[in-house]
Protein backbone atom coordinates (compact mmCIF):
# COMPACT_ATOMS: atom_id res chain seq x y z
CA UNK A 1 0.00 0.00 0.00
CA UNK A 2 1.32 3.40 -0.95
CA UNK A 3 1.55 6.30 1.48
CA UNK A 4 -1.21 8.22 -0.35
CA UNK A 5 -3.56 5.26 0.06
CA UNK A 6 -2.74 4.93 3.74
CA UNK A 7 -3.24 8.67 4.23
CA UNK A 8 -6.56 8.61 2.36
CA UNK A 9 -7.92 5.65 4.29
CA UNK A 10 -6.80 7.25 7.57
CA UNK A 11 -8.59 10.49 6.66
CA UNK A 12 -11.74 8.60 5.66
CA UNK A 13 -11.67 6.67 8.94
CA UNK A 14 -11.14 9.89 10.88
CA UNK A 15 -14.14 11.50 9.21
CA UNK A 16 -16.32 8.46 9.93
CA UNK A 17 -15.18 8.21 13.55
CA UNK A 18 -15.70 11.91 14.28
CA UNK A 19 -19.08 11.78 12.54
CA UNK A 20 -20.09 8.84 14.74
CA UNK A 21 -18.95 10.83 17.79
CA UNK A 22 -20.90 13.90 16.64
CA UNK A 23 -24.01 11.84 15.98
CA UNK A 24 -23.75 9.98 19.29
CA UNK A 25 -23.02 13.03 21.42
CA UNK A 26 -25.34 15.41 19.61
CA UNK A 27 -25.38 18.78 21.35
CA UNK A 28 -22.72 17.64 23.81
CA UNK A 29 -20.26 17.72 20.86
CA UNK A 30 -20.53 21.51 21.09
CA UNK A 31 -18.45 21.48 24.28
CA UNK A 32 -15.58 19.84 22.39
CA UNK A 33 -15.86 22.30 19.50
CA UNK A 34 -16.08 25.25 21.87
CA UNK A 35 -13.02 24.07 23.80
CA UNK A 36 -11.04 23.83 20.57
CA UNK A 37 -12.20 26.96 18.76
CA UNK A 38 -14.16 29.40 20.94
CA UNK A 39 -11.52 30.58 23.43
CA UNK A 40 -8.73 33.04 22.93
CA UNK A 41 -6.13 30.27 23.27
CA UNK A 42 -6.18 26.72 21.94
CA UNK A 43 -6.07 23.94 24.57
CA UNK A 44 -2.97 21.72 24.92
CA UNK A 45 -4.72 18.67 23.42
CA UNK A 46 -5.70 20.68 20.34
CA UNK A 47 -2.17 22.01 19.83
CA UNK A 48 -0.62 18.58 20.49
CA UNK A 49 -3.01 16.77 18.17
CA UNK A 50 -2.46 19.38 15.47
CA UNK A 51 1.33 19.04 15.80
CA UNK A 52 1.16 15.24 15.53
CA UNK A 53 -1.14 15.49 12.50
CA UNK A 54 1.14 18.02 10.78
CA UNK A 55 4.28 15.95 11.44
CA UNK A 56 2.62 12.78 10.13
CA UNK A 57 1.37 14.66 7.08
CA UNK A 58 4.80 16.18 6.39
CA UNK A 59 6.42 12.74 6.57
CA UNK A 60 3.73 11.27 4.32
CA UNK A 61 4.04 14.11 1.82
CA UNK A 62 7.80 13.65 1.67
CA UNK A 63 7.40 9.91 1.06
CA UNK A 64 4.75 10.60 -1.58
CA UNK A 65 6.85 13.17 -3.44
CA UNK A 66 9.98 11.01 -3.40
CA UNK A 67 8.15 7.75 -4.16
CA UNK A 68 8.14 6.05 -7.54
CA UNK A 69 4.41 6.26 -8.31
CA UNK A 70 2.16 9.31 -8.14
CA UNK A 71 -1.41 9.21 -9.45
CA UNK A 72 -3.93 12.01 -9.89
CA UNK A 73 -5.88 10.62 -6.92
CA UNK A 74 -2.66 10.65 -4.90
CA UNK A 75 -2.03 14.30 -5.76
CA UNK A 76 -5.59 15.14 -4.73
CA UNK A 77 -5.18 13.33 -1.39
CA UNK A 78 -1.69 14.53 -0.57
CA UNK A 79 -1.72 18.10 -1.91
CA UNK A 80 -5.07 19.54 -3.02
CA UNK A 81 -7.31 18.36 -0.16
CA UNK A 82 -4.83 19.25 2.63
CA UNK A 83 -4.37 22.74 1.19
CA UNK A 84 -8.15 23.22 1.13
CA UNK A 85 -8.52 21.93 4.68
CA UNK A 86 -5.67 24.15 5.87
CA UNK A 87 -7.41 27.18 4.37
CA UNK A 88 -10.69 26.18 6.05
CA UNK A 89 -8.95 25.58 9.37
CA UNK A 90 -7.24 28.97 9.17
CA UNK A 91 -10.55 30.68 8.44
CA UNK A 92 -12.20 29.00 11.42
CA UNK A 93 -9.34 29.02 13.91
CA UNK A 94 -7.78 32.42 13.30
CA UNK A 95 -10.90 34.35 12.35
CA UNK A 96 -13.15 35.61 15.15
CA UNK A 97 -16.24 35.37 12.93
CA UNK A 98 -15.33 31.81 11.95
CA UNK A 99 -14.97 30.79 15.60
CA UNK A 100 -18.30 32.45 16.38
CA UNK A 101 -20.00 30.48 13.57
CA UNK A 102 -18.72 27.19 14.97
CA UNK A 103 -19.65 28.25 18.49
CA UNK A 104 -23.17 29.15 17.37
CA UNK A 105 -24.05 25.61 16.25
CA UNK A 106 -26.14 24.04 18.97
CA UNK A 107 -28.63 21.30 19.69
CA UNK A 108 -28.70 17.59 19.05
CA UNK A 109 -30.39 17.85 15.66
CA UNK A 110 -27.88 20.35 14.26
CA UNK A 111 -24.90 18.19 15.20
CA UNK A 112 -26.60 15.04 13.90
CA UNK A 113 -27.19 16.77 10.54
CA UNK A 114 -23.54 17.86 10.41
CA UNK A 115 -22.42 14.31 11.25
CA UNK A 116 -24.53 12.83 8.45
CA UNK A 117 -23.46 15.54 5.98
CA UNK A 118 -19.80 14.58 6.52
CA UNK A 119 -20.26 10.93 5.55
CA UNK A 120 -20.14 11.49 1.76
CA UNK A 121 -16.75 13.14 2.31
CA UNK A 122 -15.51 9.89 3.85
CA UNK A 123 -16.76 7.96 0.82
CA UNK A 124 -14.96 10.32 -1.58
CA UNK A 125 -11.75 10.03 0.45
CA UNK A 126 -11.99 6.22 0.42
CA UNK A 127 -12.51 6.15 -3.36
CA UNK A 128 -9.55 8.48 -3.89
CA UNK A 129 -7.44 6.31 -1.58
CA UNK A 130 -8.38 3.23 -3.57
CA UNK A 131 -7.22 4.84 -6.82
CA UNK A 132 -4.14 6.54 -5.34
Amino acid sequence: MQIAQLFGYALAAGVVLTSIAMFSLGGRWQKIEAAAYAGERRPWWFIGGSAILLLAYAAGLYLFLTGPERSVAGWLLMVVIPVGWAAKAALVTFNVKGRQKVSAVSGDQAWMKIALARLPIAAVLAVLAYFA
